[in-house]
């Protein structure tokens, strides 16, 4: 327990030194290159946990988000950003509905927990756009990268015009008939990409997807 508290607080650190990076500077106003640092609308950053599984097999990575807010990730965060306000929306709550596991049974028995996992974006999709119309930024702590649908579509529906930098050490771009697997954490970015979306119509997709 000691061993991980410990990483848990290393991590956390990391992770607050990575999302918070790129905020330092900002204190020109565009055009003039002036300092204003005083004059700097408020900070705010919002915090959804998805403790999400269910995109591979592995137990463990749903007890990301408690751990690390157990391991002080709001000081963390707060001590790499002066005057950053924090809103923890708590952890993401979904629901599956029938006609979505009726679909699974019958359609989508390939691909593992296709249900909870459109059933889960959907709820994340709403929760990023609700935190980006109330804070500057916003932060999802998984859960495995199946949460990665949910998070870039609702910051699309948000913000359209959007550039992506997906880092991974894969591309998480298989369709159902290239995984071997039928885990769906490898194939959120397919799902985002809208060549692939007409190349596979997936029930629940089209009406939470980006045109992107």
């Amino acid at each position: 327990r000691c061993e991980q508290s410990q990483f848990s607080m290393w991590w956390s650190r990391k992770l607050a030194t990575r999302c918070l990076r790129l905020n330092r500077g900002k204190s020109t106003t565009p055009g003039t290159g002036t300092n204003s640092a005083s004059k700097e609308p408020e900070q705010t950053l919002g915090i959804i946990g998805v403790p999400f599984a269910k995109g591979q097999g592995k137990q463990g990575v749903e007890l990301a988000p408690d751990l690390l807010r157990q391991s002080s990730l709001r000081q963390v965060l707060q001590s790499s950003h002066d005057g950053l306000v924090i809103r923890d929306y708590g952890n993401l709550q979904y629901a599956v509905d029938e006609p979505l596991l009726q679909q699974q049974r019958v359609h989508y028995h390939h691909i593992r927990n296709y249900a909870d996992f459109m059933a889960c974006n959907r709820a994340l999709i709403e929760q990023v756009k609700l935190m980006l119309a109330e804070n500057s930024q916003f932060l999802t702590i998984g859960g495995d990268h199946a949460i990665g649908f949910g998070s870039v579509a609702g910051h699309l529906q948000h913000t359209p015009n959007l550039s992506l930098v997906w880092i991974d050490a894969h591309a998480d771009i298989n369709l159902h008939s290239t995984s071997q697997s039928g885990n769906i954490h490898g194939m959120p970015v397919s799902f985002l990409l809208e060549q692939l979306r007409t190349t596979w119509q997936h029930a629940g997709l089209q009406e939470i997807a980006p045109n992107w």
